[in-house]
């Protein structure tokens, strides 16, 4: 079974593997240049931006922050700026469902957001640029009928050249919207108990463990993924802000996620590798427990890289469809009338 889950990856992860190749000398000195003055308009707004930014990716890096910024009517149309024209935009979604494609699609489901949600707000933190490719760390805020709720996600582009999303995926965890108007909402990593901290760190990724980490997702192989991240504290959807520093907390984290699902079928997306952190998109479908379809979903994780020692790890993904088929969805949605 793996194997045949594993025939389709060659391409995907052959482009992983070209993303993530070591920085060569012209790009290095560029990425040098950058950080001294590369967008530098846009670096007080954000924690910090990584990478060789291109100047279409800081025209995208501008047009987000301010649609962050902006709380007047105008927010529709400054989002929809960011798109190209037959943009694809993806989230987390039952498998059948087509992709948002299109500027007049867009326009539509980031107006119904936004009427359902009128307050919600962001500011860039860490960003990642690969020449077209950017991850776009924010935090972001909202009010929930009366609830204030906050949380990370992880904006993955890839750009035309004049600086237009072409595909965008949204990566942040819905769940944080829902639990507090449904406390009977299922939260499967409720209660994973923390350990003695790992002794000892592991050298970064390298871009040939790619395949063996794609199939240990696929695998559903838990100690695989934990254990080449050894010493690396997690942080993840569900710890309300904590990290869990131990080999068993992680392996308890990890073991939840795959007791809530099956026939997991992730190939890689795009990969990030900047001074300092490496990002790895994880991309397909899964089945949830006690559902009959298939949901679209992915997974974004983040390795921190101190002098080549991998010192963090994060992940960004949507607990929501893991609890929640796509009727419940519907039924949450319309809590937010």
């Amino acid at each position: 079974m793996a194997a045949m889950r594993m025939a389709g990856m060659g391409l995907a992860v052959g482009a992983v593997l070209a993303l993530c190749t070591v920085t060569g000398p012209a790009q290095a000195a560029e990425q040098g240049r950058d950080r001294a003055a590369g967008c530098a308009e846009a670096r007080p707004e954000v924690t910090s931006i990584s990478g060789w930014v291109s100047p279409n990716a800081c025209a995208f890096i501008k047009r987000q922050i301010k649609f962050g910024k902006v709380t007047t009517p105008d927010r529709v149309g400054a989002y929809v700026d960011m798109w190209s024209k037959d943009a694809t935009l993806w989230e987390p979604a039952k498998a059948s469902t087509p992709l948002l494609q299109g500027e007049e699609a867009i326009r539509k489901a980031i107006s119904g957001s936004l009427g359902l949600v009128p307050d919600f707000r962001f500011r860039g933190t860490r960003i990642a640029v690969n020449g077209p490719a950017v991850m776009f760390e924010a935090h972001n805020e909202a009010t929930i009928k009366g609830h204030e709720v906050a949380y990370p996600a992880v904006y993955r582009v890839q750009l035309t050249d004049d600086g237009k999303v072409d595909q965008g995926r949204r990566y942040y965890d819905r769940h944080t919207w829902f639990k507090p108007l449904d406390p009977e909402l299922p939260d499967p990593f409720a209660g994973v108990a923390d350990g003695v901290p790992d002794r000892g760190r592991r050298p970064v990724l390298a871009p040939d463990e790619l395949v063996a980490r794609a199939e240990a997702w696929n695998d559903e192989d838990a100690e695989a993924l934990v254990e080449r991240l050894t010493g690396a504290p997690l942080s993840a959807p569900g710890l309300n802000g904590g990290t869990l520093r131990a080999t068993q907390g992680k392996l308890a984290y990890l073991k939840r996620f795959f007791e809530q699902v099956s026939d997991v079928r992730l190939q890689p997306g795009q990969a990030v590798k900047v001074d300092g952190a490496t990002y790895l998109e994880w991309h397909g479908t899964l089945l949830p427990k006690g559902q009959t379809d298939p949901v679209s979903f992915g997974v974004i994780e983040r390795v921190g890289d101190t002098g080549g020692i991998s010192s963090d790890w994060t992940l960004t993904f949507d607990r929501l469809p893991l609890v929640a088929d796509e009727a419940k969805i519907t039924e949450l949605y319309g809590r937010l009338r």
